[in-house]
């Protein structure tokens, strides 16, 4: 009878902390939508509405930049409509107020190489992202990049975990890396490699 109220009790518990997961990732999801389009409309005040005061952002060479030091960078980008970006959200575990969350971006485009044929590019980022809860909101308050790698016509060109060593600005072949897009599928970050010309 104990065991048979045992595992009773169990799937009770299962039943009640599987929606709350759902639930959470689906929010943590719907925030970082709502902050991708603050960040494609420059909007300094939206961004800042989905941001801890202490938001951090860790780029893939392990420089920080804090908020306004990323929407600083963000606002000198001009908005590009060929860009098509996506941000999927991988997991997300949930522990009290915070969450952790392990999300994929990318950048696809069409640029013209050396060669003089166009090449399609595609940039992706892998990022482990800490969200706080405050009150009711969940609120971004650091991302780290872990990978980023670059790809021409589907083949990869570079590729960049965290902890490796990254070429110094101006010895990429292309000059200064691009600034932070932030969290929400912007542009490449800071210390990340230009995206390859052709030949």
């Amino acid at each position: 009878m104990r065991k048979w109220i045992s595992v009773a009790l169990a799937t009770s518990a299962l039943m009640v902390s599987a929606p709350v997961l759902a639930d959470a990732k689906a929010d943590i999801e719907a925030r970082y939508a709502g902050l991708k389009v603050a960040m494609d409309d420059r909007d300094d005040k939206a961004i800042k509405k989905f941001l801890t005061k202490d938001f951090q952002s860790v780029d893939i060479s392990g420089e920080t930049a804090d908020a306004d030091d990323m929407i600083t960078r963000l606002a000198m980008i001009p908005v590009d409509p060929s860009i098509k970006s996506t941000s999927t959200v991988e997991s997300v575990t949930v522990e009290g107020t915070t969450a952790k969350a392990v999300t994929t971006r990318g950048m696809q485009m069409e640029r013209q190489g050396q060669d003089g044929k166009t090449h399609q590019g595609e940039f992706i980022q892998s990022s482990n992202d800490t969200w706080v809860q405050q009150g009711t909101t969940w609120l971004l308050k650091s991302t780290e990049v872990q990978q980023v790698t670059m790809k021409r016509d589907g083949v990869v060109m570079r590729s960049f975990k965290k902890g490796d060593p990254i070429p110094p600005r101006g010895m990429r072949g292309g000059g200064r890396g691009a600034p932070p897009g932030g969290p929400a599928g912007g542009p490449p970050p800071e210390g990340a490699p230009p995206p390859p010309q052709g030949n």
